[in-house]
């Protein structure tokens, strides 16, 4: 297995020309991630026309990530070639469709792709303004095999929410999901995720709620409620929002999910985030500090760690990216210290992140203000 990382900006094009690139039409891909509104378009074309049969995978961000640094160009990218494992990809609009039968479209796509191969692991992208992720998430592993790992994250578009994209093989839409599957047991995938945020404040139970929309707390209108603690920022939602996120919690406390804001409405008072919250559900505000947020990320590069593994994809919150302000790059430094820094690693900010709860691929869930870290590496094997 080998990678090569390489960025891309409308002055200077390409650092590593992409036909240069050894690639495999079936043993290969791309991962791209570029600000939304940053000429990605011409430069995934050139993808397009320099590798024709390569799997090539983009999203819009809040933030590129490449290594320990972060926006080092308007678009970063790393090409992967396995020895001997496959790739595999599937794209579904979803639209006004229910994301979870989605979900479900997509790992079925995968599963029969792959055959009677093992899938080591699937990554997967979509849009991030107007998907459940959750329940899209939700449909992905009830249709995978039981323990692949699956990861990813939903696109973004900085602070200002106004619109996302996300690629696959030359088509871009803002309302679809893609995933890439590598398949073969020469394949390993290692996932870590973390997030650094403590409650403060009542726990209020969720009254009134559909999905991802949030109406009610306590009996009170949700939208309203929100405002009285956030104060003058209130004028700054929905981005103000990120700095204050929601705990949610079932009504055991056995699962516990962060959610952020990704649109407010005035008209009835609700909240839009990028998961569900569920009505019964306890939810409950947090807040956190630098220290905090950067240890986060450590234990995520620590729990995503291997042997000789060939790349790693690290997807951040862009909440936690506003919180550290100009020391962003220090909560990449720990993932870069923890997972070694001879390993190639790409990334980007996002508005939800795609990773196990407690490292169980089983419990696989959408994460807001999360670290996700994961490694890929490809170790010598039978090709059945």
């Amino acid at each position: 297995m080998r990678s090569t990382t390489l960025t891309w900006d409308p002055g200077s094009g390409w650092s590593v020309p992409p036909e240069s690139l050894d690639c495999h039409a079936d043993r290969s891909f791309v991962l791209a991630f570029a600000e939304r509104a940053g000429g990605a378009d011409l430069a995934l074309d050139q993808l397009k026309k320099a590798l024709p049969d390569v799997t090539v995978v983009a999203c819009s961000t809040a933030g590129q990530i490449l290594g320990n640094r972060v926006d080092p160009a308007p678009l970063v990218a790393a090409a992967t070639t396995f020895d001997t494992a496959e790739v595999h990809s599937s794209r579904v609009q979803v639209g006004a469709a229910d994301p979870y039968t989605k979900g479900q479209e997509l790992a079925a796509s995968l599963t029969a792709s792959a055959g009677d191969h093992p899938i080591a692991g699937v990554m997967v992208f979509g849009g991030g303004l107007h998907l459940n992720g959750s329940a899209l998430v939700a449909g992905l592993t009830a249709g995978l095999p039981p323990g692949t790992a699956l990861s990813g994250g939903l696109a973004g578009d900085g602070a200002r929410f106004e619109h996302t994209w996300v690629h696959l093989n030359g088509t871009t839409s803002d309302d679809c999901a893609v995933a890439l599957a590598v398949v073969g047991d020469s394949a390993h995938f290692r996932l870590g995720c973390q997030g650094g945020w403590d409650g403060f404040g009542p726990q209020r139970t969720i009254t009134r709620s559909d999905g991802n929309v949030l109406y009610e707390l306590d009996g009170q209108p949700a939208l309203s409620l929100y405002k009285q603690y956030l104060g003058d920022r209130a004028r700054e939602l929905p981005s103000s929002a990120l700095l204050f996120p929601l705990t949610v919690a079932s009504p055991q406390g056995a699962t516990r999910t962060v959610r952020t804001i990704l649109a407010v409405d005035e008209q009835d008072q609700s909240m839009t985030f990028a998961g569900d919250v569920p009505t019964g559900w306890t939810a409950q505000l947090m807040w956190t500090t630098t220290d905090g947020l950067t240890d986060g990320a450590s234990i995520a590069g620590e729990e995503s760690a291997q042997e000789q593994a060939g790349l790693a994809m690290a997807v951040s919150c862009v909440g936690r990216r506003l919180v550290l302000g100009a020391r962003t790059e220090e909560e990449l430094d720990s993932v870069v210290d923890a997972i070694g820094n001879s390993v190639p690693l790409i990334g980007f900010y996002s508005y939800g992140e795609i990773a196990p709860v407690g490292g169980d691929p089983a419990m696989c869930a959408l994460h807001n203000q999360t670290m996700t870290v994961t490694t890929v590496s490809e170790t010598a094997a039978s090709h059945g």
